[in-house]
């Protein structure tokens, strides 16, 4: 399989990723809770297996972007999960989800010096944008939640809206890789 197909297969699994964790991160929608939980561990699961995926057939920053966000994920999941006091797991998807954005601003990095200038650059700059951007509402969101700076309807209205920005910027990246795929370039 050529490296272009596997970067598109592996951004859209890392969009499917992102767009399951928003649907469980949307408060006004009728899941139970449980069910809620249970989709977003399921997308920082797809979201860390993408971007590993990817940062394994990468290199220089791509690569390191890629093995960031993949961590982020996981403390996310962690932070989920994990049975320590509510305080540790906020701390922990707060960590998470700026190692995402951390990750997303290290991979926007070969888009912004590329000399071709097309639609998948494009796409992909933009697409990591808005991926820094969501993965930064959702930290504030939580340190919100964490501090009690709002209460935690608006908390939670804060992180759904990061967690659908980053869904539409991982759409775009997939569009972007996809993009490449078509035309042969890579």
């Amino acid at each position: 399989m050529n490296e272009q197909m596997q970067e598109a297969e592996y951004a859209l699994i890392n969009a499917l990723g992102t767009i399951v964790a928003a649907i469980g991160a949307t408060p006004d929608l009728t899941i139970p809770d449980n069910l809620k939980d249970g989709l977003g561990i399921t997308g920082n699961a797809l979201q860390a297996t993408g971007s590993a995926l990817d940062a394994n057939i990468s290199d220089g920053l791509d690569a390191i972007g890629g093995g960031t966000q993949a961590f982020g994920n996981s403390l996310v999941i962690y932070g989920s999960i994990a049975q320590c006091s509510d305080e540790e797991n906020l701390r922990a998807i707060i960590i998470g989800n700026s190692l995402q954005a951390l990750g997303g601003s290290l991979s926007l990095h070969s888009g912004l010096i590329s000399a071709e200038r097309n639609r998948a650059v494009a796409l992909s700059v933009i697409g990591n944008l808005l991926q820094i951007a969501g993965n930064s509402l959702q930290a504030v969101s939580t340190i919100f939640q964490l501090n009690q700076t709002v209460d935690d309807k608006k908390s939670g209205q804060i992180n759904a809206t990061g967690s659908w920005v980053q869904a539409v910027g991982a759409s775009l990246s997939f569009l972007a890789a996809l993009d490449q795929v078509d035309s042969g370039e890579g």
